[in-house]
């Protein structure tokens, strides 16, 4: 690989072997993207008339020239802070794909398609509506945005194909030549189209597909399969527990959910799949930023996490609920609690990431956008008032943040 390419600060591998699809179809150069700039729509575009087409071929040549791309700009934020993304971690991994970089046609274009890591989210089927999301990632959410925001202006069920079938027939010859994929939705754990990949990958005997899952960790049964039977029959899978907090905290996060069905999943994973791995892929915003210390070590006592199986996402969307909204004193407090966790941890192996990361949020919080709890205080006591909740109930250690 070329070294000054690899040392750039605008090169991705993802453009030449990857594109990420949202849920009716929208789709962009990787999941990290930035949302007001996609690059096509399965619903309208072939999969391989998307991959040539112009803005993809624009991204590729702005990074094969070092210059920034509009929509890589939450990669680039994050590096500012000091977090590994997405874009780094690619020119490693895909690295063996640096063939296809030189083969780049002058206009940008690359060949057919390449899927070898496929990151799909087929529909937006989900059981939960957590703080977070809404409903173009959770059907879930769909009645209530409906009250609090207005008709969100597309069906309650989105697909990446309005006719499935026709997609399907056309990601088919692609699944041979995945290495990675990564799993999340909706929730992938309730979406037909996950086992049924599954189950082809299983019939041509292609078991060395790399993993990844992000799930909401809440439903592990499938017809009369469970999740745990699938993983077992796969040789390489990491699971991300998609929990912002637990107990109280972590229900009101992301409603619908019951705490003590998490607890035991986590419990029978141990038992039935030892083999795989298993981390806590915590969004971190200003509900949670407190509270956060104590889950991880909660876990971690419980026997429920090795210490070092933590990966945090800093929330950047909505910005009203980004740590920077924060007043000064519940900054303090958060640099306090965050200093005795690092304490804590440094007593235990392979743990400088996971401080890094702790420290990587407390640069992010540092930034100043108090101008934005009015409307933080506005999003969420209107949520409070049609779920029947309350935010300080749940996180006292917020009070007062009006």
């Amino acid at each position: 690989m070329s070294k000054q390419l690899k040392n750039s600060k605008h090169f991705c591998m993802m453009p030449w072997v990857h594109m990420h699809l949202w849920p009716a179809g929208t789709t962009y150069p990787c999941c990290m993207s930035d949302p007001e700039f996609p690059i096509g729509n399965t619903q309208e575009q072939s999969l391989q008339e998307i991959w040539n087409g112009k803005e993809l071929r624009n991204i590729r040549m702005n990074m094969l020239q070092d210059k920034p791309s509009k929509e890589c700009r939450r990669c680039y934020e994050l590096e500012e802070n000091g977090m590994g993304t997405l874009r780094t971690g690619s020119i490693g991994n895909y690295a063996h794909h640096w063939d296809k970089v030189e083969a780049t046609s002058d206009d940008g274009s690359a060949g057919d398609v390449n899927m070898a890591y496929m990151d799909i989210r087929f529909s937006n089927l989900c059981n939960l509506k957590c703080r977070s999301c809404g409903p173009q990632f959770s059907s879930s959410w769909f009645e209530d945005h409906k009250v609090t925001h207005g008709d969100p202006g597309h069906p309650k069920i989105l697909q990446v194909r309005d006719e499935m079938k026709s997609f399907m027939d056309e990601l088919d010859p692609l699944l041979e030549s995945v290495e990675r994929v990564y799993w999340a939705g909706g929730e992938p754990l309730i979406t037909k189209e996950h086992y049924n990949i599954l189950d082809k990958w299983i019939a041509m005997g292609k078991r060395d597909v790399s993993m990844d899952y992000t799930t909401n960790f809440t439903q592990m049964y499938y017809k009369k399969k469970t999740a745990f039977d699938y993983w077992n029959k796969f040789e390489n899978v990491r699971v991300a527990g998609s929990l912002d907090a637990n107990h109280a905290r972590g229900e009101y996060l992301r409603k619908n959910m019951v705490w003590s069905e998490v607890v035991q999943n986590r419990r029978t994973m141990i038992e039935q799949c030892p083999h795989v791995y298993f981390e806590l892929t915590p969004t971190v915003s200003v509900y949670n930023v407190l509270n956060l210390p104590d889950f991880h070590k909660e876990w971690i006592e419980e026997g429920l996490l090795e210490p070092s199986n933590i990966r945090i996402n800093i929330l950047l969307d909505p910005t009203y609920m980004r740590l920077s909204i924060l007043p000064p004193w519940i900054k303090s407090k958060v640099a306090e609690r965050y200093s005795e966790h690092i304490a804590y941890l440094k007593q235990f192996d392979n743990i400088a990431g996971v401080i890094n990361d702790y420290e990587s949020i407390l640069n992010f919080m540092e930034k100043d956008r108090t101008n934005e709890i009015k409307m933080f205080k506005f999003k969420t006591q209107r949520i409070d008032t049609l779920r029947q909740e309350n935010l300080l109930d749940v996180f006292p250690e917020l009070e007062g943040i009006w």
